[in-house]
């Protein structure tokens, strides 16, 4: 098998991918404790926690300080997770004596990948009240259905991804997919059966773009958010998507052929904030449908 040596990014661009899509704060240390990636809700919460994690500062996780905090069994386990003898461990840090009292999970993973990158850390708190703001902070975001983000949280990733594009200059693009025939696929066999429908069809989408940002906005569009800033990628990954996700699907003993539509815009030629970048895609749809083609770039 042949293989070939990362460039000295690629790692990094990898990890901040991978750290994206986790539901909770998390972040990757290098050997030393020096916070090198860290998802979106990572500060949030160690704002939030700003004493009781003081361990954690000025983007440095102190080992040593995490480690005082801990009991003797607990000890043991963080050195050995430290040590490369187990691979993942994890530490309650709990203070019921105070009123407002805290308790967080700490989760410590081995990586080993380079000293940049060698520990993921992730953090759940578990306090009754910020399990229910996180489980309101759910329905809010995301589509039951698909498990995919909702049309809020689609603005509120594009309004963050269109910032650190003009802060590091590099472009992305926006991949807006119709499914025709919902309606009448509800009509004909009913409510359950377009709701299994949709859910396979969502599968199928996640499976075909696994590494990619999927939100379902409206009952029948889909909107995949693509790092790439290269249209002959881009445009190699729409023609596969067209084919995979025009195969039957089969609910129970009925067969049912998808159809979709696709409009495809970049950031920052076909629009510059989360709206234009929307509406240049639905128009780039529009375009593929009168020239009686299945997808189209904007322009």
């Amino acid at each position: 098998m042949n293989t070939r040596e990362r460039k000295p990014d690629e790692s990094l661009k990898i990890a901040e991918r991978l750290l994206g899509g986790f539901p909770e704060p998390s972040a990757i240390l290098s050997i030393k404790g020096k916070i090198v990636v860290k998802n979106t809700r990572w500060e949030g919460l160690v704002a939030a926690y700003y004493c009781e994690m003081s361990f954690i500062r000025n983007d440095e996780f102190d080992f040593q300080s995490f480690l005082s905090l801990l009991d003797g069994p607990a000890t043991s386990r963080f050195r050995a997770v430290m040590d490369g003898h187990e691979a993942n461990e994890y530490f309650s840090l709990e203070d019921e004596g105070q009123r407002g009292g805290f308790s967080l999970t700490i989760s410590i993973s081995s990586l080993g990948i380079s000293e940049e990158l060698s520990y993921l850390i992730s953090i759940r708190d578990d306090n009754e009240s910020s399990c229910l703001m996180n489980a309101l902070k759910d329905m809010a975001f995301s589509d039951p259905l698909s498990g995919f983000g909702n049309e809020s949280s689609m603005h509120s990733f594009l309004t963050e991804r269109i910032f650190l594009s003009k802060q590091e200059g590099f472009s992305f693009h926006v991949i807006c997919i119709f499914l025709s025939g919902i309606k009448e696929i509800t009509a004909m066999f009913g409510k359950k059966t377009a709701d299994g429908f949709l859910h396979r069809f969502s599968r199928r989408l996640a499976k075909e773009s696994s590494e990619e940002r999927l939100f379902r906005i409206m009952e029948d569009v889909f909107i995949i958010a693509i790092d790439s800033g290269e249209r002959y990628t881009v445009s190699s990954m729409v023609s596969s998507l067209v084919s995979s996700l025009e195969r039957p699907v089969f609910i129970g003993d009925t067969e049912i052929l998808p159809s979709v539509l696709i409009g495809v815009c970049q950031f920052p030629v076909d629009g510059e904030s989360s709206d234009s970048l929307l509406s240049n895609c639905f128009s780039a749809a529009f375009i593929a449908k009168r020239k009686n083609l299945k997808w189209s770039f904007y322009c």
